[in-house]
């Protein structure tokens, strides 16, 4: 693979494993020098060793915005920002905690915002911020409405950034994953339920599987490397939002 990434920095939150560790690993073998970060300490070391010299481990809990400030002070630049950390709270509105909600908001919007905040003073002139929202911000889904209002806030967040960035030269844009396998998102759902929201959300989705964590970092790829896409927000949901 062409290394076109050589001499850049990326930092990758909920780098452990899933899509962050794909967007990781991806990026590492384009030449990139790779900053890992999550609140999980033995599997990002894990993570790091596995994608070689190139990754650097840095546990930090994106919730609190004082870890994220220590992440950023250890470098002088950082050309590529991927915020990926987060988990998922399902709930009826009368019965979720709203302590719970806010809780998610912490660490999902929130910490992106901080990883936004404390990187842009460090990027330079073609920079690149990939937030993630997800497929909630699009398709109405039961039982997850501060998930749905969290996705649309991450996306209008991307739009605003994009537009106040540009005069700095840094592009912002948001990939959107639907149905993804292997992603390990923490959430209060039991297993079972888990497996039977993925089966029933393949039947609505036109390709008919989940897609792969490979195929998202892809995505983020793309829109590190592609100098004239900004504001964008990519769907990478095997056509769901389409149906």
């Amino acid at each position: 693979m062409e290394e076109i990434l050589t001499g850049k920095i990326a930092v990758v939150t909920g780098g452990s494993a899933g899509i962050g560790y794909a967007i990781g690993r991806r990026f590492a073998s384009s030449g990139a020098k790779v900053i890992l970060a999550s609140r999980q300490p033995q599997r990002l070391a894990t993570a790091a060793k596995s994608i070689g010299d190139s990754a650097i481990a840095i546990p930090t809990d994106v919730s609190d915005s004082e870890q994220v400030q220590r992440l950023f002070e250890g470098f002088e630049r950082v050309d590529i920002l991927v915020t990926c950390a987060g988990a998922a709270v399902f709930g009826a509105i009368d019965t979720l905690p709203v302590a719970e909600a806010q809780s998610f908001f912490a660490g999902r919007f929130f910490g992106q915002l901080a990883a936004a905040h404390y990187a842009v003073p460090k990027m330079p002139v073609g920079s690149a911020i990939i937030l993630c929202s997800g497929i909630a911000a699009s398709v109405g889904l039961p039982y997850y409405s501060a998930g749905s209002a969290l996705c649309g806030a991450v996306n209008s967040m991307a739009r605003a950034l994009a537009v106040e960035l540009a005069p700095k030269g840094i592009r912002v844009n948001a990939i959107s994953p639907g149905l993804i396998e292997g992603t390990d998102i923490q959430s209060n759902l039991s297993k079972e339920q888990v497996e039977s929201f993925a089966e029933s959300t393949r039947a609505r989705i036109p390709l008919k599987r989940a897609g792969q964590s490979n195929e998202v970092a892809d995505a983020a790829f793309f829109l590190a490397t592609c100098g004239y896409v900004t504001g964008q927000i990519i769907e990478v949901d095997g056509g769901w939002t389409a149906s």
